[in-house]
């Protein structure tokens, strides 16, 4: 016990040592604090272009992201911002993320008690764990006070947000509703029309084509051999199945009732598919591991035919670096973006919109000004102030907009054309401008005033761009609304352990019965998965699901 308890204390005193370093860097991330008026040419009490009134005393918003980053390039990212944010508004804000897994991180915090005042990205789980532990604020009473467009913004959702006593323990982030596609197949589009552009409309059709292309280009011009489908370690199961009708990984009846994929003869059809792309050769055999670096040179390298998985993987690792490096390049040499569905679908589910938002933003019990943080919170939940965090600095060569001061502003035009031509630089233009920095509250919907821009400056301009309007064309009626879904697996929960084993069990079961020698043997492994899933209780989880989803829906009718 002696030496149980020796090991245990040293773990916990290295992590506090791992902790304070990775502090250290953290806060290194804007320079020093400045002194209170320091690096601001406004003067206090006046109100600026963007409607802010300017503190007499610097507002500081040092914050910690709970997403895995690297620190280096959010600090080339957020620096010429911070800069212009300190000037302009006399508010000090800088993020820092750390290329280390976030729950561990938040739980490194908790124990040794070394935080930040502001932490964001903090999902529920996280913030029943702090809250328990009395180390996170109610912001209610701030925002009844200092957030009257917190209010404005979320409307009649504001309520949703608020516990069963009335208390806010966060404040969301990217909520709203955005009919943009984010998962689709994808197909290299030269090659599909050298085929003559045969028709897809079902997951056989895709499968035929593909085995075409990679017929006709067996190997790239190094040799390497080419492959019908690819994924990288970021596949999303859930969406890979909504081909069949499945929603978010469950299939559902006229009562609402949920049934997870495992249980449906949907779900294994898809695994005997996907299955079917090893055993004839035509799977990538690294799909499930492929870190996204090296899957993309795998993929510049023209070795895929077909993707499924997010629409940007194969704009960012196809024709935006075949831009760059092919002298010869042809618009038609990309990826298109297109939908199928299985006989006997409804439709095909592959782009979830949770109108909740992703996660939360919290105070922690370190505030010290709190209702400055929420006053700068709240400017940031106005359309103007989500544009001037989203879009970031304007009226530079590398701004994304104009804006001049009674409120009008404008695109960059040089910006935006580059942008549809292809062109655009966003690692050199988002260090310039610093756009999406700091997104520690407004929405990624549309916005309120004009209902038609967004946060995500590449989605404003569907229209104009030919191949962005030619995805929507092919995936707009993929998306769906899945907020009633929404379901909250808590540290208090008792079904939360048994969740997260099923989802572990199913990253790996999945990927081996895909990478099966043999359509026997998939279905043997299909079989095991779901009988250890039910062993571990995926009744429950269905049961528990369908009961939420069913109080959701009464909730936001």
């Amino acid at each position: 016990m002696k030496r149980q308890a020796a090991t245990l204390m040293a773990i916990l005193l290295s992590a506090v040592l791992i902790l304070s370093a990775c502090s250290g860097k953290a806060s290194n991330n804007g320079g020093s604090a400045p002194q209170a008026g320091e690096g601001t040419s406004a003067a206090a009490g006046t109100v600026n272009e963007f409607g802010w009134e300017i503190p007499a005393k610097t507002t500081k918003i040092h914050f910690y992201q709970a997403d895995q980053d690297n620190p280096d390039k959010i600090n080339k990212k957020q620096a010429a911002f911070h800069d212009y944010l300190l000037e302009k508004f006399n508010v000090d804000i800088t993020r820092s993320s750390l290329d280390v897994d976030p729950k561990e991180k938040l739980n490194l915090m908790l124990v040794s008690g070394d935080y930040p005042e502001v932490i964001a990205a903090m999902d529920d789980s996280a913030i029943s764990q702090w809250k328990a532990q009395g180390k996170i604020m109610d912001l209610a009473p701030l925002v009844d006070k200092y957030g009257p467009n917190i209010k404005k913004e979320l409307g009649a959702r504001y309520e949703s947000y608020l516990d069963k006593d009335g208390k806010l323990w966060g404040i969301p982030r990217g909520w709203g509703y955005l009919p943009i596609p984010d998962f689709t197949a994808h197909i290299r589009w030269d090659w599909y029309q050298e085929l003559g552009a045969p028709a897809i409309e079902t997951p056989e059709d895709y499968y035929n084509v593909l085995k075409q292309m990679v017929e006709k280009h067996p190997t790239n011009a190094n040799g390497e051999k080419t492959y019908a489908l690819s994924w990288n370690s970021d596949v999303n199961i859930n969406n890979a199945l909504g081909f069949w009708g499945i929603k978010d990984g469950y299939k559902e009846d006229a009562d609402h009732n949920l049934t997870h994929w495992l249980n449906t003869e949907e779900g294994k059809q898809a695994v005997l598919y996907y299955n079917r792309f090893f055993l004839d050769g035509m799977m990538d055999p690294d799909a499930f591991v492929n870190k996204f670096e090296d899957w993309r040179i795998k993929f510049s390298s023209e070795r895929i035919a077909g993707h499924i998985g997010p629409w940007w993987q194969s704009w960012n690792a196809g024709h935006e670096v075949w831009l760059k490096t092919d002298a010869d390049y042809k618009e038609d040499k990309r990826y298109v973006q297109i939908a199928f569905k299985a006989a006997g679908a409804e439709k095909a589910y592959l782009s979830p919109k949770d109108t909740h938002g992703w996660n939360y933003t919290v105070l922690t019990d370190k505030a010290e000004s709190p209702e400055e943080i929420i006053k700068f919170l709240d400017f940031m939940m106005t359309p103007i102030g989500t544009r001037l965090l989203a879009w970031g600095i304007p009226n530079i060569e590398d701004s994304y907009w104009n804006f001049e001061e009674g409120g009008k502003w404008t695109f960059n035009e040089t910006t935006k054309q580059a942008l549809l031509d292809g062109k655009l630089d966003f690692e050199k233009t988002e260090a310039a401008n610093g756009s999406n920095s700091f997104w520690l509250a407004y929405p990624q919907g549309l916005l309120s005033d004009d209902q038609k821009s967004t946060a995500w400056y590449d989605q404003n301009f569907i229209q104009d761009d030919k191949w962005k309007k030619l995805m929507h064309e092919n995936v707009g009626d993929t998306i769906y609304d899945s907020t009633e879904r929404r379901v909250s697996f808590t540290n208090d929960n008792p079904l939360t352990i048994k969740n997260q084993q099923i989802e572990e069990l199913i990253k790996t079961g999945f990927a081996k019965a895909v990478m099966s020698k043999s359509e026997a043997e998939a279905i043997k492994n299909f079989d095991e998965l779901r009988e250890k899933a039910i062993k571990i209780g995926l009744s429950d989880i269905e049961e528990f699901r369908t009961e939420q989803y069913k109080k959701n829906i009464a909730l936001l009718k």
